[in-house]
């Protein structure tokens, strides 16, 4: 049997597409980074947040050396392969957001040289984000009475690895390199479904419940041991001009203060909203105004009706109490 797509008539036909997609280039653009340095890799950023991720907790990411005199080389090779790959990656996110592109005028290596300094001052600074993470993990287990140990939570939880990542790209976030931080955020969110922006600042003991749908802008603010329910988010009121609003660098997302639970479905939106200190914001609350401390904040639920098809069903009684 002869190959279809090998025939003259389609071969004139896969012309045609290929050309009209080169003039859709040519009219929308698209691909003007062709001709510029290369662009940081996806695939690359995902091996970046493996390779973190493994170094943050050895053996739960992937299998480590189970032997404590082997550990010392087995972490001295994890942090170089991060060492190659993150430097490798920040100095093509520089090269490509420089404004004079492969003509760049700046001396030679100097790029590399700061996309290498970033990424020694991350490593040593591993220590520190652990030890953040370590009260996130705590947070974890102390409110969800499903937790059955530490280990689950490292291991299961979405949020926590959610976290753990956002506490990287937040550092990367605050070095100032382009691309890279929310990259690494926008691949934690395609797998756990948590979207926390690098830019936020999230204080310790940071606990998601769950933890699909949840939201938190690249301006909000977080205190410490807070704790989310599924489907929050903490997002910014609809702008009329967002280049203006951008270029001014305003805070467009809430702040939460210290020991503040807020319950599935809430919405809270605007820079000006904060929500006060041992606050507790109920389910499905929409908030654009602030909260006192220790308030809690729900609406009336809405009625219920209940249609029996069966006129012979026995009478049940219902104990709504918890």
């Amino acid at each position: 049997m002869s190959n279809p797509i090998n025939s003259k008539e389609n071969e004139s036909r896969l012309s045609h597409i290929t050309n009209s997609i080169r003039e859709s280039y040519e009219k929308h653009g698209g691909i003007k980074h062709l001709e510029e340095p290369c662009l940081p890799s996806k695939k690359e950023v995902g091996k970046l947040v493996k390779l973190l991720s493994t170094i943050m907790f050895p053996g739960f990411y992937e299998e480590a050396t189970g032997d404590k005199n082997h550990l010392e080389g087995y972490l001295l090779a994890q942090c170089s392969n991060a060492l190659e790959c993150l430097s490798d990656l920040i100095q093509k996110s520089l090269r490509h957001e420089c404004k004079d592109g492969i003509d760049c005028t700046r001396p030679e290596g100097e790029c590399w040289d700061q996309a290498v300094e970033v990424s020694y001052l991350l490593l040593e600074s591993i220590p520190e984000i652990r030890e953040v993470v370590n009260l996130d993990i705590k947070a974890a287990y102390d409110g969800d009475p499903a937790a059955n140990s530490y280990y689950e939570v490292v291991l299961s939880y979405p949020s926590v690895r959610a976290i753990l990542v956002y506490r990287l790209a937040h550092f990367l976030e605050l070095q100032e390199v382009p691309y890279i931080p929310r990259m690494m955020s926008e691949f934690i969110h395609e797998k756990t479904g948590i979207d926390i922006h690098p830019g936020a600042e999230i204080g310790p003991g940071f606990f998601i419940d769950h933890g699909t749908g949840v939201v938190i802008g690249c301006t909000s603010v977080l205190g410490k041991n807070v704790k989310f329910y599924q489907h929050v988010t903490l997002g910014a009121l609809s702008l009329s001009n967002v280049d203006k609003i951008r270029k001014a660098k305003k805070k467009r997302h809430p702040t939460v203060e210290d020991d503040v639970t807020i319950y599935a479905g809430s919405t809270i939106l605007g820079g000006r909203t904060v929500i006060h200190k041992g606050s507790v914001i109920g389910g499905n609350v929409w908030l654009t105004r602030s909260v006192p401390p220790y308030t809690t904040v729900t609406f009336d639920s809405p009625y219920l009706i209940f249609k029996q098809k069966d006129k012979k069903v026995e009478k049940y009684v219902i104990d709504y109490q918890i």
